[in-house]
């Protein structure tokens, strides 16, 4: 007993010290107990008991256990069972043999008695005591051969099969097999409550002062020894196992370790370049040579020669470096007037010949226009792209324009030929008679449905449309064969109409 309480005064102690010293909660979150058991059941009382599965003797039942700190926990407890037992000669009412069915429930207190050690992180085995109480139900079954056991066993059904009040006690000792499984052996006694103390056996003690060696003087027992099978639930990154496994001086031994695992803090200089010896990666650094937050003396522009020494600390990249890092830069090659005023009369030239039409314009980029659904008349947004073509055009009087004219896939296609056509020929209409551009200069072209800008088979705007690029070797093509397509003006015969 006196190593006990020492061992609970340390506890205490080291506990306290753990929740002043550390900010963090120094009994973590853990997991709760699911298990089922079974076991022989048998009833210590006035007749003998069949105890054992052959003879009809067994228990089985769940339970819920949750630990309250690394000593006490509580268990919710539910069992149901059989037990029978028999005499050798009959009573004089009759009674020989009995049946009893047990259904009950119990809170228990546990107490665990070994996990005052603190050598290991987590109990192998766990011994405990339990204390509790709890309500059962009983029901009892005597022989009925003769009318006088007949008129007995009514008597015992009569008087059981009512909800009792009980107390419980027993002891175990668990095993663990991993940290989420264990096994426990556990003997429980569990004394009832109620007027019908002693008919759990189905016979009363009768005559107490009477000389039968197999009577009990009070009360009949009802005894479950059982193996249990344990299981942990939680989440096994924040919690850990039920505490009555694990050390109770875990969290502060942790801190122990964190702390001898620290390197000892050197407080020198001893290259003085305003960085401690603990936190300085680079021993002897050159005096007075500039350092980082590490103790590394700095080379700025990364040329391999520290500042310190570095005649050009911000030497610019890509270059071969002198002996005292500078870069060495070839001299550039000199350009003289005559050279500068070649390229200029180079350029211009490229860029007149461009525009007086004897250079290639074929990849200039000329706007488009585009069409309402099943329209081929100029909308009003479209007339400043047409007078940039036609500015083009004008300034470049040499050239000449293919009109190409373009559908969605919304009709047939000798429809879309058409609509393709009229679109292309209302755009050459309106260059001619607004902008007084030559009609020869205009080669009329049209696409229909076969080549889109949007890849869809329906309604598309961009793919109603008519493009202008310049004409190298393309001929005008004549009114595709089809009927009469899309709504806008009437052609002039002026402008190549129908």
């Amino acid at each position: 007993m006196k190593r006990f309480f020492t061992r609970a005064f340390v506890l205490l102690l080291a506990v306290s010290f753990a929740q002043l010293s550390n900010a963090q909660q120094a009994t973590p979150k853990d997991m709760v107990e699911v298990g089922v058991h079974g076991g022989l059941m048998f009833v210590a009382g006035d007749v003998s008991s069949n105890a054992g599965f052959g003879a009809g003797g067994f228990g089985a039942g769940f339970h819920v256990r949750k630990a309250l700190d690394h000593i006490f926990s509580l268990r919710l407890d539910g069992e149901f069972g059989k037990t029978k037992g028999e005499q050798d000669v009959a009573s004089p009412n009759g009674f020989k043999s009995y049946e009893t069915n047990w259904l009950a429930g119990t809170v228990n207190g546990i107490i665990t008695v070994n996990n005052m050690r603190f050598d290991k992180p987590h109990r192998k085995v766990n011994m405990y005591i339990v204390v509790g109480a709890g309500v059962n139900k009983y029901d009892v079954t005597t022989n009925d051969n003769t009318p006088s056991a007949k008129a007995y066993a009514k008597s015992v059904a009569d008087r059981t099969g009512k909800l009792l009040t009980h107390a419980n006690v027993g002891a175990g000792i668990a095993f663990r097999l991993s940290p989420n499984f264990n096994i426990a052996l556990e003997h429980d006694v569990k004394m009832v409550m109620g007027g019908t103390i002693d008919l759990m056996d189905g016979r009363e003690d009768f005559n107490p002062g009477g000389t039968d060696v197999d009577r009990t003087p009070y009360r009949d027992l009802m005894n479950y020894a059982h193996l249990r099978l344990n299981f942990n639930l939680g989440k096994k990154d924040k919690m850990v196992e039920p505490l009555y496994w694990v050390n109770p001086l875990t969290p502060v031994l942790n801190d122990i370790a964190e702390l001898k695992a620290r390197p000892v803090l050197d407080m020198a200089d001893d290259d003085n370049d305003g960085v401690f010896n603990s936190f300085d990666k680079e021993e002897g650094t050159p005096e007075g040579a500039p350092v980082n937050a590490s103790g590394v003396a700095l080379d700025s522009d990364k040329d391999g020669i520290i500042d310190l020494n570095d005649k050009e600390p911000f030497s610019p990249p890509g270059y071969k470096i002198s002996k005292d890092g500078i870069a060495m830069i070839p001299p550039e090659p000199k350009v003289t007037e005559d050279d500068v005023n070649k390229i200029v009369d180079g350029k211009l030239a490229a860029f007149k010949t461009s525009f007086d039409g004897g250079g290639t314009l074929t990849d200039w980029f000329l706007p488009m226009v585009h069409f309402n659904l099943n329209h081929y008349d100029i909308r009003h947004q479209e007339y400043e792209k047409l007078y940039q073509v036609a500015t083009v055009l004008k300034n470049n009087p040499k050239i000449k324009i293919v009109v190409t004219g373009f559908t969605d896939k919304t009709a047939r296609d000798n429809y879309n030929n058409v609509l393709s056509y009229n679109r292309a020929m209302a755009a050459i209409q309106h260059l001619v008679t607004v902008h007084g551009i030559d009609r020869s200069r205009l080669v009329l072209n049209y696409g229909g449905e076969g080549t889109t800008l949007v890849p869809t088979d329906g309604r598309s705007f961009m793919n109603r449309r008519v493009e202008f690029k310049v004409a190298t070797v393309e001929t005008e093509m004549g009114r595709p064969e089809g009927p009469n397509a899309g709504r806008g003006p009437s052609f002039s015969g002026n402008v190549g109409g129908y």
